[in-house]
């Protein structure tokens, strides 16, 4: 091979050194680099998949906390009407020996973020009447809240008997949007 033996080491070696850098440069952006952006893709695809995760176990425990809250509030953003059709169809279901003496005008709080509306309601029967009806309307009854209770005797003008009346405050939030 004469072809080579004109040329030093030192021109044969830059030469080999050019030719190994084209070739680097080369294979880099051929193979290295689309490999290089292939990982940094997977590691970006890992994170928002563990984001997606996440946000979704958040979403599940937000919904849970929905849920107690409505457990323990009533369900919100059900209507005045609603609520007490849906109260008097649970009375006629649930209640025996018992009438509704009084249902008075429902009381609205307004907040700037929601709304509260209060029930009145006066029940006359006997007591153990009235504790079974108030124990089944606090395990079932979820679009308002019993928020309070109050149980009096009250003697009756026209029968001279002693009626037990119990007056009920059930509570339903409504969202404002």
């Amino acid at each position: 091979m004469t072809f080579f033996e004109k040329y030093s080491y030192k021109q044969k070696n830059f030469a080999l050194l050019v030719l190994a850098v084209l070739l680097f440069a080369a294979a880099y952006k051929r193979s290295f680099k689309t490999t290089i952006e292939t990982r940094s893709y997977i590691a970006e695809l890992e994170t928002k998949k563990l984001a997606g995760i996440q946000s979704q176990r958040e979403l599940f425990q937000a919904r849970k906390e929905v849920m107690q809250l409505n457990k323990l509030l009533g369900k919100e953003n059900v209507s005045i009407e609603k609520t007490q059709q849906a109260f008097l169809n649970f009375f006629a279901a649930k209640s025996s020996n018992i009438s509704v003496q009084q249902i008075d005008e429902v009381y609205s709080f307004e907040h700037p973020d929601f709304k509260i509306n209060t029930f009145k309601i006066d029940l006359k029967s006997d007591f153990i009447s009235a504790l079974r009806f108030i124990y089944l309307l606090e395990l079932h009854f979820d679009d308002a809240r019993l928020v309070h209770m109050h149980s009096e005797v009250k003697e009756n003008p026209q029968t001279e008997k002693n009626d037990l009346i119990t007056t009920l405050l059930l509570q339903n939030y409504v969202q404002k949007k």
